[in-house]
């Protein structure tokens, strides 16, 4: 017997950090069925972890984190079927200031509508539906390519990057690191897809996230 994924997610990455490679965007994906007797692997909030990064065009930029809430991934026969993981956006982080006022007010903006609308969507998601092997891979590099659908301020797009992915003792551990592309999910400040003539205070659309994630089953 199967049971679809209907799974809604979110973001991961760094630790023993794969290349960075930019998410490509693709059509919305349908996830496929399942066999039921999947083992569910619940995602350790505490163990996993989701950091960014955002820049200006000139290289100057900001990073920090944010929260894994919950999640799990679906595991039969040695392999991910798919999964879902689920992002705190109220708990962003500034890192890189360590002035608290300055650092407080980069928070406040981010939260803002001129960013992710925090107080109204106060989660984003990621879908996870397709594992792909990519064959030859190194050790320590990417070794699938893996596609789903990202849901941001409400909107979803189907995206695809390229993951390191390991079991271990009864733990899987995901490492992803990759940018993608504000601009699709209407995050508009300082986005030349949306303004003119911004100069030096042109944002570049593509945000970097690191993300680590740890489950178990």
């Amino acid at each position: 017997m199967y049971i679809a994924i209907l799974a809604v997610v979110a973001v991961s990455f760094a630790a023993c950090a794969p290349r960075v490679n930019k998410a490509e965007v693709i059509e919305r994906l349908e996830a496929g069925e399942v066999p039921e007797e999947v083992s569910r692997a619940a995602v350790d909030p505490a163990a996993s972890s989701v950091e960014w990064l955002g820049q200006k065009i000139t290289g100057d930029g900001h990073y920090g984190t944010i929260s894994v809430k919950s999640g799990e991934l679906f595991v039969f026969d040695g392999r991910i079927w798919g999964g879902n993981v689920v992002i705190d956006m109220t708990s962003i982080q500034v890192v890189d200031i360590t002035d608290p006022a300055p650092a407080a007010s980069l928070k406040g903006h981010l939260e803002s509508d001129d960013f992710f609308s925090v107080a109204t969507f106060p989660e984003a998601s990621l879908q996870l539906v397709k594992f792909e092997p990519i064959e030859g891979a190194a050790e320590g590099a990417p070794n699938y390519r893996v596609s789903g659908n990202l849901t941001i301020k409400g909107i979803t797009q189907g995206i695809a990057f390229d993951a390191l992915i390991n079991h271990v003792e009864g733990q899987v551990v995901a490492n992803a690191d990759f940018y993608f592309d504000r601009s699709v999910y209407d995050v508009r400040f300082g986005s030349g897809r949306f303004f003119e003539n911004l100069g030096d205070n042109l944002i570049n659309d593509n945000v970097n996230l690191k993300v680590n994630l740890v489950a178990a089953y």
